[in-house]
C-alpha cells in the first residue's frame, strides 16, 4: 500500500536499510536467505525511489532489474567474472550492491556518481557506457582477450572468469548488437548473454524483432519439458555418466520441435528462456548451469519496468528518464515552462498539416524528441525505426529520393553514430533532408557520454550541409518553416533547455549566412549601469544555444561601463565571411562563444576568418578537449570555461 512505502521510506532516509547498507560488495549477499533477499530487493527499490525523485534519472528500468541483478551476483564470481551492463542507465542497483551505497544519493549530481557505470568509480563497472547496443561486442572483445592472454601463461591453468553482457530487447534492435551476436556465433566462446525482455526500449517497442521475441515467450513449453528431463536425470545415479549422448540428442530434438525458428539457435548459442526476470532463485538455477558451458548462451528474462512503484508501472515510458517527483503521485516538481523540444513537437504538428509531404523518424526517442505529437495526428507519416540511427538517417534518404520530405529527430550525441551515413546517403547525394538535433550543448546530469558538444565539429567539414542554431523559440519556428523550403541537407540544433526571452530582432527573416546583431542598449538590465560609451568597442559572437550565457555576460560587462553587443550567429554554416567581417571591423575586442569543442568549431572557423581581415585581440570559447561529467547545465558549462562569469572576464 502506498501509506506503507512512504513509511518505509521515511525510515530509510533515516539509514534504517537493515540490509542494503551493510553491503559493501557482491560476495555479501551469496549467504542470505529467501526471504533476506526479499527485504534486500524491497529495500533497493525504495533507496532509488527515494534518490531518484530527488535527483530525478533513469526510474522504470532500474526498477524492473533489481532481481535480475541480485540473480547474477549470486551466480557470478565477481573477482573474476565480468557483467557488463548495455546503455548502463539500469545499473542503480549494480551500484548500490557494489559498496556504494553512501555515495548513491549523490547520484547524477556535480561531483557525485554518475547515473551510467564508469570504471573510475569501481572496479566492478567494467566499461564507460551510456549508448545502445555495445555490451554484447564489448564483452566478446573482453572474453576473447582474456582467453588469448590465458593460453599464453604457463601451464595454461587459470581461470579467466565468465563475460555476461545485459542487453535489454530494446538496444538488441540496433545494427551492433546483431553484429556482435553474429561475431560471438562465429567464435562460439563462452559469452553468456543475458536478454532482459520488458517489451520497451524507452518507448513501447516496433518492429518485427520485438513481435519476434512475442513469439519466443510462447514457446515455454520446450523449457518446461526440458527443464523436467533435467530435474529427472539428476535424480538418477550414474545416468550423466552412462546415456549423455543420448540425453544431448533427445534435447536436441526436443529444441528442434519447438524451437525450430529461433534465430539465437540458428546462430549458433545455446538458447534459455523465457525466465520470470522477477524470479532469483529460478535465474540462479539456470545461470549456474548455464556458466559451465563452453559456448555462447542467450539467457532470456521477462521483466517489467518500473516494477515496485504503481505509478512506473503504470507509464514505464513517462519514468523511463525523469525530473525531481512527487513519490505519492508520480507527479513531476516544478511549473512547466515552454522547451525548445516543446516548439518543435508543435511546429511539426502544423507543418504536417499544411504539407502532406513531410514524414518524421526517430530513433526510439518518440516522447524524448517531441515526435509523440505528431505520431497521434499523423500514424501513417510517423516511423519509429527503433535504435538504428544510421538505418533512420539511409531511411530518409530513401524517403528523399522518393520525393518526400523528410525529418529525422535523433539527440546531439546519438547522431555521431550516423555520420557516414549522413555523408554518403544524405549529403553526397544532396537529399533534402531535415535533421533535428534536440540536446546539443551542455546536457545536464547525463554527464560524458551525453554531452551534445560533438556535432559542430562532426558536420561543419561536410559538402552541402547547412547548419543552423535558435537563439529562441520563434528563431526556431522560423528556421524550421524555411528548412521545409531549403534545398539539400539541413540540421538545425538546439539545446535541453527552457526557450530564452524573445527580442524583436530574433522576428527578422533569415537571410543566408548571416546572423542578426543585438545592440547593448538594447539589452535589459536589473541594476544601474555605469555610462558606457555610445559605440560599443566588444562584440560577443555566440551560437544561439548560448544566447542566455552570452545576454547576461554582456549585461555584467554593461554594470562595469563596458558596452558589449552580441552577435547571434544564426548559421553554423554557411556563414556569410564577407558580411561577418563587415560586422567585426567597428570593434576592438571579439570574444567568440559556441556549445561544441573548441577543436574543429565554428569558433577556430571565425577566427581563422577574422585573422585573415587583419583583426586583432580575438578569444574562442568552447569546449575542451576532455569529457565533462555530470552536473547540471550551469555546472557543465562553468567545469568548461563557458559559464556567463567566463565569457565576461573573456570580455574585459
Amino acid at each position: 500500500m502506498l501509506w506503507r512505502s512512504f513509511f518505509l521510506i521515511f525510515l530509510n532516509e533515516r539509514g534504517l536499510f537493515t540490509n542494503l547498507s551493510e553491503i559493501k560488495n557482491p560476495e555479501d549477499i551469496k549467504n542470505f536467505s529467501k526471504k533476506e533477499l526479499a527485504t534486500l530487493a524491497q529495500e533497493i527499490r525504495e533507496k532509488i525511489i527515494s534518490t531518484v525523485s530527488k535527483n530525478g534519472g533513469h526510474l522504470a528500468s532500474n526498477l524492473g532489474v533489481v532481481e535480475l541483478t541480485i540473480a547474477l551476483f549470486r551466480s557470478f564470481n565477481q573477482k573474476n567474472d565480468a557483467i557488463i551492463w548495455d546503455v548502463s542507465h539500469q545499473c542503480y542497483a549494480h551500484k548500490l550492491l557494489t559498496g556504494r551505497f553512501e555515495k548513491f544519493d549523490g547520484l547524477r549530481n556535480h561531483g557525485g556518481i554518475s547515473g551510467f557505470t564508469k570504471m573510475a568509480e569501481s572496479p566492478y563497472d567494467y566499461f564507460d557506457n551510456g549508448h545502445a547496443s555495445t555490451s554484447i561486442s564489448s564483452g566478446l572483445g573482453l572474453l576473447t582477450a582474456r582467453t588469448l592472454l590465458d593460453n599464453h601463461k604457463e601451464g595454461n591453468n587459470s581461470e579467466s572468469g565468465k563475460v555476461v553482457a545485459v542487453i535489454g530487447d530494446g538496444a538488441l534492435t540496433g545494427g551492433l548488437a546483431f553484429e556482435g551476436l553474429c561475431h560471438a556465433g562465429q567464435l562460439q566462446k563462452n559469452l553468456i548473454i543475458v536478454l532482459n525482455d520488458n517489451q520497451m526500449s524507452i518507448g513501447r517497442n516496433n518492429g518485427t524483432f520485438s513481435r519476434y521475441l512475442s513469439r519466443i515467450t510462447m514457446s515455454s513449453q520446450y523449457q518446461s519439458i526440458r527443464n523436467g528431463i533435467d530435474n529427472f536425470a539428476n535424480k538418477i545415479p550414474l545416468i550423466n555418466k552412462f546415456l549423455p549422448k543420448f540425453i544431448y540428442k533427445f534435447k536436441r530434438g526436443l529444441k528442434g520441435l519447438f524451437l525450430a525458428n529461433n534465430m539465437f539457435v540458428e546462430f549458433g548459442y545455446e538458447y534459455v528462456g523465457p525466465l520470470n526476470g522477477h524470479d532469483i532463485h529460478e535465474m540462479e538455477l539456470v545461470l549456474n548451469r548455464v556458466k559451465k558451458l563452453n559456448k555462447p548462451v542467450v539467457v532470456h528474462v521477462i521483466t517489467r519496468k518500473g516494477k515496485g512503484y504503481k505509478p512506473a508501472e503504470k507509464d514505464p515510458q513517462k519514468f523511463h528518464g525523469i525530473g525531481p517527483f512527487s513519490i505519492e503521485d508520480g507527479s513531476v516538481k516544478g511549473p512547466v515552462e515552454l522547451t525548445y523540444t516543446d516548439v518543435f513537437s508543435n511546429e511539426m504538428v502544423a507543418l504536417g498539416e499544411k504539407n502532406k509531404k513531410i514524414v518524421c523518424i526517430t530513433a526510439a526517442m518518440a516522447k524524448g524528441t517531441g515526435l509523440d505529437a505528431f505520431s497521434r495526428h499523423y500514424p501513417e507519416r510517423f516511423f519509429d525505426v527503433g535504435i538504428a540511427e544510421e538505418h533512420a538517417v539511409t531511411f530518409a534518404g530513401g524517403l528523399a529520393k522518393g520525393g518526400l520530405i523528410p525529418v529525422v529527430a535523433i539527440y546531439s550525441t546519438f547522431i555521431q553514430r550516423s555520420i557516414d551515413q549522413i555523408i554518403h546517403d544524405v549529403a553526397l547525394p544532396n537529399f533534402h533532408v531535415i535533421f533535428m538535433l534536440d540536446r546539443s550543448g551542455a546536457v545536464p546530469n547525463d554527464g560524458e557520454t551525453h554531452q551534445g558538444i560533438f556535432d559542430i565539429a562532426l558536420m561543419r567539414s561536410i559538402p552541402n550541409l547547412t547548419i543552423l542554431s535558435p537563439a529562441s523559440a520563434f528563431e526556431l519556428k522560423t528556421m524550421l518553416d524555411a528548412a521545409i523550403d531549403m534545398k539539400g541537407p539541413v540540421v538545425i540544433r538546439y539545446p535541453k533547455l527552457v526557450c530564452s526571452e524573445e527580442l524583436d530582432c530574433f522576428r527578422a527573416a533569415l537571410d543566408l549566412g548571416k546572423g542578426i546583431l543585438i545592440k547593448a542598449s538594447d539589452l535589459k538590465s536589473d541594476s544601474k549601469s555605469k555610462s558606457t560609451s555610445k559605440k560599443s568597442c566588444t562584440l560577443l559572437i555566440t551560437t544561439g544555444s548560448m544566447i542566455n550565457e552570452t545576454t547576461s555576460a554582456a549585461i555584467s560587462l554593461k554594470a562595469k561601463g563596458i558596452s558589449a553587443d552580441i552577435y547571434n550567429l544564426r548559421y553554423i554554416k554557411p556563414i556569410d565571411e564577407e558580411y561577418l567581417v563587415s560586422i567585426c571591423k567597428g570593434y576592438k575586442k571579439i570574444v567568440i562563444v559556441e556549445d561544441g569543442v573548441k577543436q574543429g568549431g565554428i569558433g577556430e572557423y571565425i577566427e581563422g576568418v577574422l585573422l585573415k581581415a587583419k583583426l586583432k585581440d580575438i578569444k574562442v570559447l568552447g569546449f575542451p578537449q576532455s569529457f565533462i561529467s555530470q552536473g547540471t547545465r550551469a555546472e557543465v558549462l562553468k567545469d568548461a570555461h563557458l559559464s556567463a562569469q567566463d565569457i565576461k572576464n573573456a570580455g574585459i
